[in-house]
């Protein structure tokens, strides 16, 4: 299908986005109209204010269209700046686990502030310089504010009992700034890794957790050593925030350590690399686990092994995570090894085959050791992080291994200096888990990237002939996707002896996904999982 008027495809990345941008407004829109906020009598007015103030990008994404070439060099090249997403994404992602619950949390609070934070912020740096620059701007700024100070107002029954409204719209006013601090560093350390929406939505993940984080710290050293029931039933968060916490201080350093040029070429690739690898993420784990400590009294060490290999079931699933991964690595040493070789579709059936993998080994998890798999993901982020620091630093003398490894199987999306798809992939299954999903929720990401989006690509460059406005995915795929999608949650439910909602509203969800798969230019791994996590948990 074509339109005359349309120049350059212009006309088609612009519908692309119109409907892309509808999937979040429309999750929005249920999880706040049908369920509302759990944070008091004026959470109507605050959520419709952020809701309203954060599509506002769309409008000027549109204006500029798809392909103007303005973009700048620090993003990722083949795709818009995914600023609809860094408005609505982590929102939508947190209001969704907050569906049923009368207990407010200050991540939902902050989120909606961060929210319009990046969108006042992407108003302003796209304004053209001009005769009336000052006072738009003063105008969108001010705007924010307003925006800010109605959330604060609203939101500071989330913070205590005690808490005034100085203090909440103080908290809002520091999440904002530090967004902003870390979404302007990823994209300075990290160039053409991240579009501008990815990496808001990291640096507002990392906001929200360092701030809870810092919340219970600071509640720990004013009211001392009370509630120890409620950190014990609660270690699993507090161990994970920990953990993501001193990955991200670890790699920084690390990074800035290498770059002073204090190790030399050789001896970054021998011993003292390592050492130096060793001693930064030994040091601030060391320092994290002392804080878990502190906070909770309870040895965390001990607790994360008490937890592994307490139960017979935890017991059980690591033994068939040890085989699984055996198995699979004997399959690559003796079928997958050289790929150098390989044509398109293999390349493309290999890289999809650790989507497979994922899905073989986390949906037992879930089904059989839901704590033991909350953990067993932060674990894993964490190898990833240190695996990739050795490669992207080429650290000891697995460093340039690693590379030639990795560098077989990217493709156009890690233009960057790090390699960010088998990141993408876990998080897009660990996120769903982390977030409190049960049943399918739980599944989003196993289901939606180890099934369906592997049947999507295999169908779609088989038998893919039409394709979708402003891309190059094929009708044909998202059948597929939709169709393995809808197949894999009835076989869960089926396992699990679970009515679920109704087929209808299921077939709903994989349809929604399943076009939101095909369009968007950004990272499906971490858009799409967390998506129909909102879905299912707004339809549930």
């Amino acid at each position: 299908m074509t339109d005359d008027s349309c120049s350059g495809g212009s006309c088609h990345g612009g519908q692309r986005l119109l409907y892309e941008a509808c999937i979040p407004a429309l999750i929005l829109t249920l999880l706040v109209n049908r369920y509302g906020v759990p944070i008091d009598s004026n959470s109507a007015v605050l959520c419709w204010v952020a809701y309203t103030l954060s599509l506002t990008p769309l409008v000027l994404r549109l204006a500029r269209r798809n392909n103007d070439g303005t973009k700048s060099k620090a993003f990722r090249p083949g795709a818009d700046d995914g600023a609809v997403w860094g408005s609505l994404l982590v929102p939508v992602s947190v209001l969704a686990t907050s569906v049923g619950s009368a207990q407010p949390h200050p991540a939902i609070v902050l989120s909606l502030g961060m929210s319009a934070s990046f969108t006042a912020y992407y108003q302003w740096s796209h304004l053209r310089r001009g005769a009336r620059y000052i006072e738009i701007s003063c105008f969108i700024w001010a705007l924010w504010l307003a925006c800010t100070v109605v959330i604060g107002y609203a939101g500071k029954p989330a913070f205590g009992e005690t808490c005034g409204t100085m203090r909440s719209i103080a908290m809002l006013l520091v999440a904002s700034i530090v967004q902003h601090a870390w979404r302007s560093e990823i994209l300075r350390s990290l160039p053409r890794s991240f579009t501008m929406g990815e990496a808001a939505v990291f640096a507002q993940g990392l906001t929200l957790v360092a701030l809870d984080f810092a919340l219970v710290l600071s509640h720990r050293i004013r009211n001392g050593a009370r509630d120890f029931a409620y950190w014990e039933s609660h270690m699993h968060v507090l161990c994970l925030e920990a953990i993501v916490l001193g990955l991200w201080v670890s790699a920084t350093v690390l990074a800035r350590v290498v770059a002073t040029g204090v190790l030399g070429k050789r001896a970054r690739r021998g011993v003292p690399g390592l050492a130096a690898l060793g001693s930064v993420f030994g040091g601030f784990g060391v320092l994290v686990l002392a804080l878990v400590s502190f906070i909770s009294h309870v040895n965390p060490v001990r607790w994360i092994l008490v937890t592994a290999l307490g139960s017979s079931a935890h017991r059980a699933v690591l033994a068939y995570w040890v085989v699984l991964l055996g198995v699979a690595g004997c399959v690559y040493a003796l079928g997958h090894g050289d790929v150098s070789e390989s044509t398109k579709l293999m390349l493309h059936v290999k890289r999809k085959s650790y989507h497979v993998l994922a899905a073989l080994m986390f949906a037992p998890g879930l089904v059989h050791a839901r704590l033991l798999l909350y953990l067993g993901f932060a674990v894993a982020v964490a190898g990833f992080v240190v695996v990739e620091c050795m490669r992207a630093l080429d650290l000891g003398p697995c460093g340039a291994s690693i590379n030639t490894f990795m560098r077989r199987f990217i493709d156009y999306r890690d233009a960057g200096p790090v390699v960010t798809a088998h990141f993408y992939l876990l998080l897009g299954c660990a996120l769903p888990v982390w977030l409190g999903g049960d049943s399918v929720a739980g599944l989003a990401g196993v289901l939606s990237l180890g099934v369906a989006d592997t049947a999507a690509s295999l169908v779609g460059m088989r038998l893919g002939r039409v394709r979708w406005p402003g891309t190059a995915k094929t009708v044909e795929g998202t059948v597929g996707f939709c169709a393995s999608l809808l197949a894999a949650i009835g076989a869960v439910l089926w396992l699990k002896g679970d009515a679920g909602m109704g087929w209808h509203w299921y077939a709903a969800v994989s349809a929604v996904v399943g076009v939101l798969e095909a369009l968007t230019e950004q990272n499906d791994n971490l858009v799409v999982p967390l998506c129909m996590f909102a879905l299912l948990q707004a339809l549930a």
